[in-house]
């Protein structure tokens, strides 16, 4: 098992944070990303590795797996590229 460090994790919440200023994120199309994201901000920061909140958290499908990748890089299960770099439309 992967365990990240304090500056990964930080450096992770600043792509994560970058991804949310993007114009097209801001798109009712793009709406199930950011709530991930936000959510993924909250998992990140308070170092959350337990998935049971989440779908409490997230309406829609998108969101909730993006907020799940989250768990999944804390516990060294992903990448920060696979987390950061979801697609928006």
């Amino acid at each position: 098992m992967i365990v990240r460090t304090e500056e990964e994790i930080q450096e992770t919440i600043g792509k994560v944070n970058e991804r949310l200023q993007e114009k097209p994120i801001n798109k009712f199309v793009n709406a199930p990303v950011k709530e991930g994201y936000k959510e993924a901000l909250h998992i990140l920061n308070n170092k959350i590795e337990i998935i049971d909140d989440i779908p409490q958290h997230c309406k829609t499908i998108q969101g909730r797996s993006i907020a799940w990748l989250a768990v999944d890089y804390l516990q060294g299960e992903c990448d920060q590229k696979t987390l950061v770099n979801v697609p928006l439309k």
